[in-house]
């Protein structure tokens, strides 16, 4: 069925392609009831209902996040199938990392990190491992002057099973982390904590901690347990930051909630930073899910 009469019979009105992939393509679209949305039309072979299943969770009212894209609803049909979500009217962080020429600045960057974290941790709390974190799936949305992040994609995620079978190796491998590249674990959420480590790398360097042309390459690198510092990163706190969530032995590597205890994020020069508007948007999010 041809993806225009396929939305339409759902009652979406595509406005214009958003982008297309293997995964399918993403219309930006509109809805009587939802408004202006996001739908991903894609072969219902590739329809993974983990995605789903993943989106239902994050749902729930405990672990709602301004910073998760929300899933709307989902529809398979014989030979096809529609995701809608939210609309993201910003590029992903990718477009950051691949423009060398722009550098964000300083307060921008500590906020946009701090929501990534904010986002993850409310990942890993509701029991789920994202497993392909990475700058492209973390879309950013503008509003009221303000710039959220989305955490979006979560087609490889799966439940955190503790003491059971670990993780497949899933996503970029120069995303992916070195007790999966390595083989030495079988891999828990920490593996979305390295990611986001790489994610936060790129944003500041544009650049990844470690570059391979292969996978053997990059195997003898992880294998050194070495990453250098770049001239960029002038920041010792926030160096500090990013060795703790790259830190090639999982037991030792943080966690979101450690992370966002990190004095990168609270300290008193973060808090004189990152915009009152930044600070208003997670600050009203927190109060509404520890009171």
């Amino acid at each position: 069925m041809e993806d225009i009469q396929l939305l339409s019979s759902c009652g979406i009105d595509p406005i214009k392609t958003l982008g297309h992939g293997a995964y399918g393509t993403v219309y930006l679209s509109f809805n009587n009831e939802l408004g202006v949305i996001a739908a991903k039309v894609m072969r219902i072979e590739k329809f993974d209902e983990r995605e789903w299943d993943a989106a239902g969770k994050l749902n729930q009212p405990e672990f709602r996040c301004p910073f998760i894209m929300k899933y709307l609803r989902a529809k398979a049909f014989q030979t096809d199938a529609v995701i809608l979500m939210e609309y993201a009217n910003a590029k992903s962080l990718d477009s950051i990392v691949k423009d060398k020429t722009k550098n964000l600045s300083n307060g921008t960057y500590r906020a946009l990190s701090k929501q990534i974290l904010e986002g993850m941790r409310l990942v890993h709390a509701s029991g789920l491992i994202h497993r392909d974190i990475k700058a492209e799936n973390i879309m950013m949305h503008s509003s009221n002057g303000s710039t959220k992040v989305k955490i979006a994609d979560f087609g490889l995620a799966k439940v955190d099973v503790s003491n059971q079978m670990g993780i497949t190796a899933c996503g970029t491998p120069l995303n992916m982390a070195p007790e999966l590249i390595l083989h030495t674990s079988t891999g828990n959420f920490k593996v979305d904590i390295w990611s986001v480590g790489v994610v936060l790398f790129q944003l500041r360097t544009h650049e990844y901690p470690i570059q391979a042309g292969s996978i053997l390459e990059l195997t003898k690198k992880m294998a050194s347990g070495r990453i250098i510092r770049p001239a960029s990163i002038q920041d010792d706190q926030l160096w500090n930051l990013l060795t703790r969530l790259l830190e090639f032995d999982p037991n030792r590597r943080i966690s979101a909630e450690q992370a966002l205890q990190h004095p990168y994020f609270t300290s008193q020069q973060a808090q004189a930073e990152i915009s009152p508007l930044s600070r208003q948007i997670t600050q009203n999010y927190v109060s509404k899910h520890e009171s």
